[in-house]
Formats: structure tokens, C-alpha cells, sequence
């Protein structure tokens, strides 16, 4: 599995990320910089275009347990923890995307985070599990959404806005996927990628104001230059090890 394209690819696209990778998908601590005004943020309707009609049945199903995370909005994050196999409901209120955060570090065996009706899973690894993928990418995905964590053990999940997303800036290192909010004004990312194992891949999707959502990825280790008009969010999926460095 994975992208082979080396290319950035523009258009619109499901910038749901594939949560895989057992360890921390975090970035790498850099040196303090004063944040910029976010006078442009990535918003939902600048980005994304309604999801396309469904080519095959789908295979997710709720479980029999459910948890109610309650409300996200601008400003306003919601988290609610568990155990064990379970549906995460939750109501956006606004148009942006939500970023997923899921802490399965205490979970045993194989977890697989997924949502109703989608033809494969979000993600699926062995535990323990830590990473961030985006959700609600398409402009008529509906408010009230639900989440499904097939896990054994403890896990804790937080969802916010994509605005509300910390900035970074520099060269970011980390294992596993992750959502950044890259301060840095240039058009170009170095990206570094070593396999965590046979079957993984890499993809990086990079969203900005000023241009359509670019990707781009391989299943093999890489160093390489791509196209990404930052400031803006990168998304990236993948099991192994990777060094993202903004470049002029």
C-alpha cells in the first residue's frame, strides 16, 4: 500500500489521515518563535469540495458501547477518555476542520480507529498507539459525527479545531502520524523518510490559503524537495520515522 506519486498532486482530495504507527506521532521540540497573526487561517470552505459518491460498500460499524465527547468549536476543545471498543460521538459547530487526537498508549494488541460507513479503517497498528489525523475534510459533512475505536486498554481522545492548532516552525522530527500548523512563509518542504517496516508508506497532504491541497509520498525511503505554499497544516501518515524541514 501507499503513494508511490512523487509528485504534488493538485485538487481537491480526502485529506483524512490513515492513522498507523505505534509510537508518538509529536514533533520534535524547536527553538521558541513569536507566532504570527493568524490573519488567513485554513478554513473548510476556502479547501475542500463535497465527498465524492461512495464506490463500494461500506465495511465500518459502530460497537456496542458509546461515548459522548460533546461539543467542539473555535476555541473550545473536547476530550473524553475510555476502554475498550467504542464509538465517539461528538457536534462541530462551524466550518473547519476537526484534528483528531488519540493517546492509546496504555492499549495491548492491534488498534483500529475508523468512522461509519468508511470502505477501510482511519488507521490500524499495534499498540501502543499516539497520533493526530484530521476528520470533517469535505464542506457537506454533516455537524453531528462519530468516531469508532476498536482498542483493548485505556485511551483518551481530543478533538479541536485545525485553527487551533499550536504552531510550529523549523524542521519538525517525529514517528507516526501527525497534524502540524507550519508558521514558516515559504513553497517548498524537505521531507525525510525512513520505513518503519516492509509494508509502510508515507503521505504528506499540505493545506494553505493560497493554493489547492497538495500530497505526496512514496513506500520507500526518501529524501526530497515538494511543493507546500506555507504557512499552513501538514498531515502526514505513516508508521516510520520522518523529518519535515521547511525550505525557501
Amino acid at each position: 500500500m501507499g503513494i508511490r506519486g512523487r509528485a504534488g498532486v493538485a485538487g481537491a482530495i480526502v485529506a483524512t489521515v490513515l492513522l498507523v504507527g505505534g509510537c508518538a506521532g509529536t514533533a520534535s521540540d524547536a527553538p521558541a518563535t513569536p507566532s504570527p497573526t493568524r490573519t488567513q487561517p485554513p478554513r473548510i470552505q476556502d479547501l475542500v469540495t463535497p465527498s465524492p459518491t461512495p464506490t463500494a460498500p461500506p465495511t465500518a460499524e459502530p460497537v456496542a458501547q458509546t461515548v459522548d465527547a460533546g461539543v467542539v468549536a473555535e476555541g473550545s476543545s473536547a476530550t473524553v477518555s475510555g476502554a475498550g471498543p467504542s464509538n465517539i460521538t461528538y457536534q462541530r459547530q462551524g466550518e473547519f476542520v476537526v484534528v483528531i487526537e488519540l493517546d492509546c498508549s496504555a492499549c495491548t494488541g492491534a488498534t483500529v480507529v475508523t468512522a461509519p460507513g468508511r470502505m477501510s479503517p482511519l488507521g490500524e497498528a499495534a499498540a501502543p498507539m499516539r497520533g493526530s489525523f484530521l476528520m470533517d475534510v469535505f464542506k457537506d459533512d454533516p455537524v453531528n459525527q462519530m468516531l469508532i475505536v476498536q482498542a483493548e486498554g485505556a485511551w483518551t481522545v481530543t478533538l479541536q479545531s485545525w485553527n487551533d492548532v499550536s504552531y510550529v516552525s523549523g524542521p519538525q522530527s517525529g514517528t507516526g502520524p501527525v497534524v502540524l500548523f507550519f508558521s514558516d512563509d515559504v513553497s517548498r518542504v524537505t521531507v525525510d523518510y525512513t520505513p518503519a517496516n516492509a509494508d509502510d508508506s508515507f503521505s504528506g497532504r499540505v493545506f494553505t490559503t493560497s493554493d489547492t491541497p497538495q500530497m505526496f509520498g512514496d513506500s520507500v525511503a526518501f529524501s526530497e524537495v515538494f511543493d507546500a505554499d506555507l504557512p499552513g497544516i501538514m498531515a502526514i501518515k505513516t508508521q516510520g520515522t520522518w523529518t519535515v524541514t521547511p525550505t525557501p
